[in-house]
């Protein structure tokens, strides 16, 4: 997710505002958008990277959510053919 979208600071904030995000997905959105890594992720939360994973596909759907009630304030995400196949098979 942090290549489909162009993420800026505000950016960042307004979507774990208006997505009314727990502390974990906070986390894990403020990270992603810095570009670090799932098991730096894993290791600050305690838990595993698959854990980290599912809570990156469930802000996916949140911003996906957020983005259709505010499309002036948050652009579409780009998908990848690979991400388009998984969600189809």
């Amino acid at each position: 997710m942090s290549h489909q979208v162009l993420w800026t600071d505000k950016l960042t904030e307004d979507f774990i505002k208006c997505a009314a995000l727990s502390d974990e997905e906070a986390f894990v959105m403020r990270t992603r958008a810095r570009g670090y890594t799932v098991s730096y992720q894993a290791m600050n939360l305690n838990c595993s990277e698959a854990t980290v994973h599912r809570i990156i596909a469930q802000l996916k759907k949140k911003y996906d959510a957020v983005q259709t009630e505010y499309p002036d304030v948050f652009p579409v995400r780009k998908t990848s053919k690979v991400e388009k196949f998984m969600d189809e098979n």
